[in-house]
């Protein structure tokens, strides 16, 4: 606590705190402010609470009379991590105790100061010194209080002479009344690019001046091809360039500030630069509107300048881009989908997480805001940083990997970007090199690498199904103009969205200028097509301009669903003296009731995205029955010349066996399996419009089901085969052979089947790598040759490799792990080889245990003594069933 005491009582009107390194990285800070008055030092009132950040916070309020005045520092809950860390990682201890450290590390207050002026309401964070994950949830202040009048501010730039001194003399004003002379500077941050090695260190670019990016990346380029030549830049060697998701922090100036606001807001900001030190220009709300258009020309700089350079001199040196942009939450001020609409493969990030904890919804929203862009402007492919985690040293096999790479399908990736794989140069140093505390560990020392074709084989053809034809989305999502995705969406889903009809997000620059009307629909010159824009996210302001384009789509038989906008949070509007305008154009799009007829279109004042759709006449594109209560089947849908194409994921830890419907007909279904890249027919009946399809959906499964025949039956039934386990135990009589230089004995006789990590041999209990069992089976002479006959292996640790009378079956890599072998049975006696292969972690927690010989070599520590072991091996129960009808 920090206490002001007056000898008699004062009036304040805003204060000021800052704490200096009271941020802890990837955390936050690790108290809340507020602060309290007192009329006599004992009985306290609230005040106003503040945010800590690395700069320091104004907050104003209504007058405040008092003697006695204090800040109050709380606990705050730390906001956490990047990603799901391991049981039992010592690598955790890089960070364990810093949040306690500082709670008891002596604090240094940098500023503390309550004033009578009236000022701007957080304008540190309003001016884009530091972020606000929502500037409209700031709040505002009702004091009626006014600044100066913008007209009144006199600009005395060409009066300051070379040395710094100003010549001026100030008028006369009447009593009561002074000058304020106020003169606004900018420095360079001293924000260097990381991480990198000392020699590639250096000042981070500018990225609101598209010359001095450009200068970076000629002379970057340059040195490139000095290097390795003409010859290996363009259509062979480097291809492409890839912006990474922005991690430089905040800026809020360029040098060409004033003339770039001039041209993108279409009005001089001079009179109002008061208002970046917090002095208040006008009321409190045209202050903050001309703090919104300030930075919204920073957040149309850095596309422009930035990206839009990158992209330039990209193809200037043959060259494809690829463009994250902001990824989590709020990093700095900027459009996430106007970022990456110069890029030629926009891209997101999905970082591993774990099932109960759930993925970041900034990374979904993320992912989805990507999909849009490339939709929308044509790029198709879409990329992620893919299954990035932190502090989880190898420790994923695919099957822990597979509900994460399908969130990302189903989101809209169709081009995955496995991050990370650091090159192992050395064969004699296992698993080897890291990215510091950050995977993937996917490179050719993973103990499973040997088995790893099938894993990337699904990849693969999940992402070519998902590249074919054009995405089929029903709703342009308007989004609003305040917030990007990553921040409006950065912990909450969308909760308006709508379930059984796909959807696009849509920023202000598609909607301004690439939607166009075609009859009642919206298309893009790139094909995209919506039945209607629904008006979601930060809308409920709006400015002029959007607004113009939506009336404008709507008098050419657009669709718009939503309630009308409150306000603009603009100010160029009035500035230009188009106010009236606003409420005009509000007026006539929303002039009361449910519904409103205008031109060719309408306007449905509503929320209900869902019945909104149905009202007009637009079927759900995919809906299911029979699921259990609260799973959801989420999908895409693509379409190309040969028809349409519906992926589907079940993400529950059950089976769910439903009806899915699908707004398509006359053609037939056929389910295609990419685990396996093969297809089979299913059973459909075709009604009232719809495509009906039972599936039988495991858990975590996820399927294509693609229409490409053209068919005039309304339905067909496939025969449903009959399995029944065949006689015989196959748990028991293995022999298991173990990969050499790996700590464990040559070979074992296994009574049953179980864990190796159960095991009281310690070679055994921390193996990892391929453990080979073997042993006979029997089938009987009654099963008919060639058909299918099912080898369940019940639950492995974590992927095999599968042979049969030494011939090789396939690999399976996630539950159920099951094969047919059919095809290589024989009557009577068979032999049977199971490769199974685990992830390094009992390894590494087996060279961790005292007095151990390490076995591994790595070059960060990676898991306690303590840590949990994996379950690991063939560990069954293993049967055979027969398929018959």
């Amino acid at each position: 606590m920090l206490r002001l005491d007056y000898p008699k009582a004062v009036t304040m009107r805003s204060v000021t705190l800052f704490l200096p390194d009271v941020v802890i990285p990837f955390s936050g800070s690790p108290f809340l402010a507020a602060v309290e008055a007192s009329e006599d030092g004992t009985t306290w009132t609230k005040i106003t609470d503040l945010t800590l950040s690395g700069v320091p916070t104004t907050a104003s309020f209504p007058a405040v009379t008092a003697a006695h005045f204090r800040v109050v520092l709380n606990p705050a809950p730390l906001h956490g991590g990047l990603g799901s860390p391991a049981p039992g990682v010592a690598m955790g201890g890089l960070f364990d105790g810093i949040g306690a450290a500082m709670a008891k590390k002596p604090l240094i207050v940098g500023t503390f100061a309550l004033t009578s002026q009236a000022r701007v309401d957080r304008f540190e964070t309003k001016a884009g010194f530091v972020m606000s994950p929502d500037y409209y949830a700031l709040g505002s202040v009702n004091d009626a209080v006014r600044g100066i009048d913008a007209a009144k501010v006199i600009d005395l730039t060409d009066r300051v002479k070379a040395d710094g001194t100003l010549d001026w003399t100030a008028p006369k004003l009447p009593k009561g009344q002074y000058w304020q002379v106020l003169r606004l500077g900018w420095s360079l941050l001293g924000t260097t690019n990381h991480p990198a090695t000392p020699e590639a260190t250096g000042l981070e670019v500018d990225k609101y001046d598209g010359k001095a990016v450009e200068a970076y990346l000629d002379h970057y380029l340059g040195m490139y091809r000095e290097t390795v030549g003409d010859g290996l830049i363009g259509q062979h060697g480097i291809r492409a360039l890839l912006t990474d998701s922005i991690e430089a922090g905040e800026a809020n100036w360029t040098p060409q500030m004033i003339a770039k606001f001039r041209a993108l807001r279409g009005y001089d900001p001079t009179p109002w630069l008061p208002a970046l030190t917090g002095v208040l220009v006008g009321s409190r709300e045209d202050t903050d509107r001309f703090l919104y258009d300030y930075r919204r020309t920073l957040a149309d700089l850095l596309a422009s300048e930035h990206y839009g350079t990158i992209a330039r001199v990209a193809h200037a040196n043959g060259l494809k881009l690829y463009g994250e942009a902001l990824e989590d939450h709020r990093p700095m001020l900027g459009d996430d989908m106007t970022m990456r609409s110069h890029t030629d493969v926009p891209m997101a990030a999905m970082w591993a997480f774990n099932k109960a904890e759930g993925p970041r919804q900034s990374l979904v929203a993320d992912i989805k805001g990507a999909a849009s862009v490339a939709h929308l402007y044509g790029q198709n492919l879409v990329a992620a940083e893919s299954m990035t985690s932190q502090m989880a040293p190898w420790a994923f096999a695919p099957k822990d990997l597979k509900h994460v790479i399908d969130l990302e399908f189903v989101t809209g990736v169709n081009r995955p970007v496995v991050h990370t794989s650091v090159h192992v140069p050395v064969d004699d140093k296992k698993p080897g090199l890291s990215l510091f505390i950050f995977g993937q560990y996917f490179n050719r020392m993973e103990s499973w690498s040997g088995m790893a074709k099938p894993w990337v084989d699904y990849i693969s053809r999940s992402s070519l199904m998902l590249q074919q034809g054009r995405n089929v989305a029903d709703l342009a999502y308007f989004h609003g103009e305040e917030a990007p995705l990553t921040s409006l969406y950065g912990d909450k889903p969308v909760a308006d969205a709508p379930v059984t009809h796909a959807y696009d997000f849509l920023n202000f620059d598609a909607l301004n200028t690439l939607l166009t009307n075609d009859g009642t629909d919206v298309v893009t010159p790139a094909g995209a097509r919506y039945r209607a824009i629904y008006l979601g996210g930060s809308s409920s302001r709006m400015t002029l301009a959007a607004l113009r384009r939506l009336s404008a789509l709507v008098e050419g038989g657009a669709t718009v669903i939503g309630e009308k906008p409150q306000l603009s949070p603009s100010l160029v509007a009035s500035e230009q003296g188009e106010g009236a305008q606003w409420m005009s154009l509000v007026d006539r799009l929303w002039p009361g009731g449910g519904q409103a007829m205008i031109g060719k279109g309408r306007v449905i004042a509503s929320h209900d995205v869902e019945g909104a759709l149905a009202g007009m006449g637009v079927a759900p594109d995919f809906r299911f029955t029979g699921a259990a209560a609260g799973v959801a089947i989420p999908f895409v849908h693509r379409r190309d010349d040969k028809g349409d194409i519906y992926y589907l994921s079940n993400p529950a830890d059950t089976a769910q066996t439903i009806e899915a419907h699908f707004r398509v007909t006359g053609k037939r279904p056929e389910l295609w399996h990419p685990e396996t890249g093969t297809s089979e027919p299913v059973s459909y009946r075709i009604v009232e419009g719809e495509t009906i399809v039972p599936l039988s959906l495991t858990a975590d499964d996820a399927v294509f089901v693609v229409f490409r025949e053209p068919t005039t039956q309304a339905g067909f039934t496939v025969p449903t085969p009959v399995s029944h386990a065949l006689a015989g135990d196959l748990d028991s009589g293995w022999k298991v052979a173990f990969q050499p230089d790996r700590g464990a004995p040559v070979s074992a006789n296994l009574p049953r089947l179980g864990s190796l990590s159960e095991s009281a041999d310690p070679g055994i209990k921390y193996f990892s790598g391929v453990a080979t069992y073997s042993r006979r089976f029997t089938v009987p002479a009654s099963h008919k040759a060639g058909t299918p006959l099912w080898l369940d292996l019940g639950q492995v640790g974590d992927l095999a490799a599968v042979r049969v009378n030494g011939v090789a079956v396939g690999t399976v890599w996630h539950a159920p792990y099951r094969l047919d072998i059919g095809k290589v049975v024989k009557a009577g006696a068979n032999t049977l080889e199971v490769q199974v292969a685990d992830t390094w972690v009992n390894r590494l927690i087996g060279d961790a245990q005292p007095g151990a010989k390490a076995i591994t070599w790595t070059a960060m520590p990676t898991y306690r003594a303590d840590a949990p072991l994996r379950p690991s091996g063939l560990i069954g129960p293993v049967r055979l069933w027969e398929e018959g009808k």
